[in-house]
């Protein structure tokens, strides 16, 4: 054999055959599909459908391989899809499952708020812990555009509450009356009925809202004119809380509808 001269393959040698587009297409699709799915796979409600894209795009993506295989096509695409679709068909399912687990809990506290009563928040449970954050009856906080005073509480308050209305029916645990005075220091108008929310803090860490009690107070909150600025005004609101959770009960006023925490914590004693 001379210099330069390009050489033979043997005469029983086989060159391999050169790679195709078989499967390709496919792959392509599954990808595409695939890539849709991962997209939409965290939307509540969609993700539904991104489970069916997902699945499609996953026998898609096996087809396309199985096609590549046996026609020596390329892997790439249908291993991409293949591995998208998985991913997305994981995520729908864990994603579902966060959504019912946050369904559930917020179905569970309207059910437990239906009845006047929820847990006390931590923040809550240290503020009444604290007693220097705690006032005595008697003395005022400023609560939005009132200043608030808790002047009296009557944790026995059964046979007043029974006295104050022939409707009133017995309590389910035990009546609680609260005396509170109000003085509105806005600039326009304010109802104290609606302005302000008034709540019970149980010793066994639940918060009781007025909505506890039917019952009618010998002094309603609505029987209070709307205020001007410096104007006045004394109601009662009643609760109706185990007996057991009174032991060492806070009241508690916020603001209506704000966001900013605001409240003031009385001692009943």
């Amino acid at each position: 054999m001379t210099a330069g001269t390009p050489l033979e393959p043997a005469p029983n040698s086989q060159v391999p055959p050169a790679q195709t587009n078989a499967g390709k297409g496919l792959g392509i699709a599954a990808l595409v599909i695939a890539i849709v799915a991962l997209t939409i796979c965290w939307v509540p409600i969609v993700n539904n459908f991104a489970a069916v894209l997902g699945f499609v795009a996953l026998i898609l993506g096996i087809i396309s391989l199985a096609i590549a295989s046996k026609r020596r096509g390329s892997k790439g695409m249908g291993i991409a899809a293949s591995v998208i679709a998985i991913v997305a068909i994981v995520l729908v399912f864990v994603t579902q499952a966060a959504y019912a687990k946050a369904l559930d809990g917020v179905s569970a506290a309207i059910d437990d708020a239906a009845d006047g009563e929820v847990a006390a928040p931590e923040k809550v449970i240290e503020q009444a812990s604290d007693e220097s954050q705690v006032l005595k009856l008697g003395e005022a906080a400023t609560i939005g555009e009132y200043s608030v005073n808790v002047s009296a509480v009557n944790l026995e308050a059964d046979n007043i509450i029974a006295k104050a209305n022939t409707f009133n029916e017995k309590a389910e645990g035990q009546y609680v009356l609260v005396d509170l005075s109000v003085v509105y220091n806005g600039e326009e108008e304010g109802d104290a009925w609606i302005d302000l929310s008034p709540e019970l803090l149980g010793s066994d860490s639940r918060i009781y809202s007025t909505t506890s009690s039917m019952a009618i107070a010998p002094k309603p909150a609505t029987d209070v004119p709307t205020l001007t600025k410096g104007g006045k005004g004394a109601y009662q609101v009643v609760f109706d809380v185990p007996a057991d959770a009174l032991t060492d009960a806070k009241i508690r006023v916020t603001e209506t509808l704000s966001f900013d925490d605001e409240a003031g914590l009385w001692a009943t004693k």
